[in-house]
């Protein structure tokens, strides 16, 4: 891979990871007034407590999915920078940038935010936030599809776009009731195989996206491993021979064709059969508004007949 691409590889992956080990709690609200939104008090994931008081107005959301959701939930006019690999609109740069992976704490403070929301406490910038001075909402990432949902709730109460968020995810459960009425009547789906990345990093049942093959009723090759993004061996993965390939590395330059021509993998069932699916990373990995496109897209490559 490309340093870009290892780059982008590295942050994913520790971002999947980071899901893996979060609840999907999504926070917690210790107290509000009857009367209004506000205030706020949240115990947040190191179990440190925040009381947000007024709807915040100048936020730094250093995670993508955030960035995302906010973005869905009609609060983009209230971000004022963003992770790097996120931003609202989706697909533009029309927000100031900020490296979420290893973020400057100058940089944050430059935007006078009233609220930051961070979900990787990656070299401590929780705590250096917090010795500044500045509102830190600290939440580690949703750990399955219900956790998502009570996540963009939990966001809508505290951005003050509780209706929006209300909306979004009352339509995200729609999208996600019509796949699981579609999987209803299989028993057992078929063997799987997700690649991460050029060197076989894969997802196990007890990681993120695992928690979307388990959904699909997938019988995932991983199963398993000790941990939750495991790495492979060409030849563990040829010996248990799935009938379905999806590949989130297209950047990487993986392919259908390259994966036909990898030594040895001409007698995998996927393989034979041509089931061999590329699938947008982002949709799949990050836990905001889109992974219902990702949920459909895996549908739609482990069973084309019932997702026409």
């Amino acid at each position: 891979m490309t340093r870009k691409l290892s780059l982008l590889f590295v942050v994913a992956l520790t971002a999947l990871l980071l899901a893996a080990c979060g609840g999907d709690s999504g926070g917690g609200i210790v107290t509000t007034d009857p009367d209004s939104p506000y205030p706020l008090t949240v115990r947040q994931s190191d179990g440190q407590e925040i009381t947000i008081r007024k709807r915040p107005e100048r936020i730094v959301s250093l995670s993508a999915h955030a960035t995302e959701i906010f973005c869905a939930i009609g609060a983009g006019s209230q971000l004022v920078a963003v992770e790097q690999y996120a931003n609202c609109p989706l697909g533009s740069s029309a927000k100031p940038q900020l490296d979420g992976f290893s973020p400057s704490l100058e940089a944050i403070a430059s935007y006078r935010p009233d609220l930051v929301y961070v979900s990787s406490n990656s070299g401590d910038v929780v705590q250096g936030l917090r010795r500044l001075g500045m509102p830190v909402l600290y939440l580690e990432l949703p750990a399955s599809l219900g956790g998502v949902l009570e996540q963009i709730r939990f966001l809508g109460n505290v951005a003050g776009r509780a209706q929006e968020a209300g909306a979004l995810t009352n339509q995200m459960e729609r999208r996600i009731d019509a796949v699981r009425q579609k999987v209803a009547s299989i028993s057992r789906g078929p063997r799987v195989y997700h690649e991460l990345d050029t060197t076989y990093f894969t997802v196990a049942p007890g990681s993120f996206v695992g928690d979307l093959y388990v959904f699909l009723k997938a019988e995932n090759i991983a199963a398993g491993a000790s941990s939750p993004y495991p790495q492979l061996s060409a030849e563990v993965i040829v010996q248990r021979n799935p009938q379905v390939i999806v590949l989130a590395d297209e950047a990487a330059g993986v392919t259908a064709d390259s994966v036909r021509a990898r030594p040895g993998w001409s007698v995998i069932e996927a393989v034979r059969n041509n089931r061999i699916c590329i699938v947008d990373p982002d949709i799949v990995s990050r836990p905001g508004p889109r992974i219902v496109d990702g949920l459909e897209a895996l549908g739609r490559c482990l069973y084309p007949e019932q997702f026409r």
